[in-house]
């Protein structure tokens, strides 16, 4: 889709594979990457980065991912990002070329370099405007442009405007020499260096950029993705986050105090299994990241944090009162929030087998799905209850890969089939010998898929539904589901189907999951997650 451009007459509208929507029928997480640009209009600061632009509301003093600037242009390396208040217009330069619109304009055009005597984007060390130009430096040359058409102009009429031309600010051009942080200090157990700030724990946050705003402020762009804020008179730093860490996310947990939780299992992507080793030790990312929707506030957690964080490899997640629980490949982790406190309970404490895929809360208990049957957990001491009634006894030779409940009935995915057994007795059915990896209970009937899709009603009695399917999910009579490179939505009554990709939103070409309310569906990439309002549209 790149450089192919559909002409909208309706403001606002962004054309896209399915609808034209508007920004706000989408809402994206990823990782920045670093931050290589920032620019300015009335309203707005803007922070280009590797994955995209993020737009800060000078007025909520709120940061969000643009959805109009990022996804239009299939989610750029930028490395150049200018707003030209003469003309209100938007300029880009990017890893496919140099770009620029209208702000009221939802068209992005190209600008050629031809006879403009650059022969690489890679030679632009800034840009910038005059009254009458549009500006390039590459090296010590200034170039003019006519900033309208794109077009190469004459020097011998532009050249009385360079002492009045405005400069862009970015990493790779004069905002990006010449740094020097030292004489502020900075919250927390962080230490402010020259030209970085260096964290206790070894983690070190390298400047790329710095930007003064119309009400100096101060800006400085970082190669992590963070945002340090100082004031007018103040020798203060304040450090911003604005997304994830990471870039994987598998697994994805809404808690009842309107938090998101993401983590990645590395095992679930790629089958390996690694424990800690002197090199991964190293790594600072962080392997649970907390955003609290209503607050746009980002909290991280970090394997360094305790001994027994041994794996970070993350399969499921709960969360009951104020503690928190995570089945990771070595056991069940559990975070209490209130003091930041972190224990485990493995193999050594009584588990089956230390690698956790799914857990569910029932009477008082956690029920925990292993690679060797299941396990019972008390909520109030976190000990593994013993099993005295051999209700789970005959589930130990197998692995029990997800797991759903209603008030009667416990349903599991294992590699003997699909399973049901009451919470009152011990009677174990088989309701399907397929070796189901992901279930759904939909009205009284299992939706399950071992590769294809099925509806299992009982023993023996199942329907086909789809081929080649990973994850998926139920919303009335809608069925999200994902092949792992590909979103399809399946109108169940009418057979009408819409595939969804980077065209629309999503920011990732892998997809680990996918999962959806009445209103929104969330999916989970190799890129960060994607909310969708679906619910406008279908």
């Amino acid at each position: 889709m790149r450089y192919i451009f559909i002409f909208i007459n309706v403001f606002g509208l962004l054309e896209a594979q399915n609808f034209r929507y508007v920004p706000e029928d989408w809402y994206i997480i990823t990782k920045p990457g670093a931050i290589t640009a920032i620019a300015e209009d009335n309203f707005n600061l803007y922070f280009a980065t590797e994955n995209g632009v993020y737009r800060y509301d000078k007025a909520r003093e709120d940061f969000q991912y643009d959805y109009t600037f990022s996804v239009q242009l299939e989610f750029p390396k930028i490395t150049h990002f200018y707003f030209d208040s003469y003309r209100d217009y938007f300029w880009m330069v990017h890893g496919q070329g140099i770009s620029f619109k209208s702000s009221v304009s939802t068209n992005w055009r190209d600008m050629s370099l031809i006879n403009s005597g650059i022969f690489s984007i890679y030679e632009i060390g800034d840009i910038g405007s005059s009254p009458e130009y549009f500006w390039i430096r590459s090296g010590a040359e200034f170039i003019p442009f006519d900033p309208f058409s794109g077009l190469p102009a004459d020097w011998e009429d532009a050249q009385n405007e360079v002492d009045f031309i405005d400069w862009g600010h970015s990493s790779q051009g004069n905002a990006g020499y010449e740094l020097e942080i030292s004489k502020y200090s900075i919250e927390g157990d962080w230490t402010v260096g020259l030209h970085k700030i260096t964290h206790k724990d070894g983690r070190t946050i390298r400047v790329t950029m710095h930007m003064e705003d119309d009400e100096g402020n101060q800006w400085f762009g970082t190669d992590s993705g963070f945002i340090l804020k100082g004031w007018v008179h103040s020798s203060r730093l304040k450090m911003i986050s604005i997304g994830l860490l990471s870039e994987n996310v598998t697994e994805a947990y809404f808690d009842s105090e309107e938090n998101w939780w993401f983590t990645d299992s590395r095992f679930k992507r790629t089958g390996q299994f690694l424990s800690f080793n002197s090199l991964y030790q190293t790594n600072h990312t962080p392997f649970i990241s907390q955003w609290n929707e209503p607050t746009n506030q980002w909290t991280y957690y970090y394997h360094n944090e305790s001994i027994v964080i041994e794996n970070t490899d993350v399969n499921s997640i709960l969360r009951i009162g104020s503690t928190m629980y995570f089945g990771t490949m070595s056991g069940l982790l559990y975070l209490d929030l209130y003091n930041r406190d972190w224990n485990i309970i493995t193999a050594t404490n009584g588990l089956n087998d230390s690698a956790v895929w799914d857990m569910i809360e029932h009477d008082g208990s956690i029920y925990l799905a292993t690679s060797n049957g299941i396990n019972e957990v008390s909520i109030i001491n976190h000990n593994v209850i013993p099993d005295r009634d051999n209700k789970f006894d005959k589930l130990t030779q197998f692995n029990i890969y997800d797991m759903e409940a209603d008030s009667q009935y416990l349903y599991l995915a294992s590699d003997a089939g699909l399973l049901k057994l009451g919470w009152e007795g011990t009677e174990i059915k088989t309701l399907s010998k397929r070796d189901l990896r992901k279930i759904r209970l939909e009205d009284g009937k299992i939706m399950g898929t071992d590769g294809m899709l099925w509806t299992i009603y009982g023993y023996d009695d199942e329907e086909y539904i789809s081929p080649n399917i990973q994850n998926f999910d139920m919303c009335g009579s809608f069925l999200w589901s994902s092949s792992g490179n590909q979103i399809t939505l399946t109108d169940t009554i009418t057979a009408r189907s819409w595939d969804y990709g980077i065209e629309d939103g999503i920011p990732g070409n892998k997809i680990y999951g996918v999962n959806c309310d009445e209103s929104w569906v969330w999916f989970l990439t190799n890129k960060g997650v994607a909310f969708y309002n679906w619910s406008k549209y279908h």
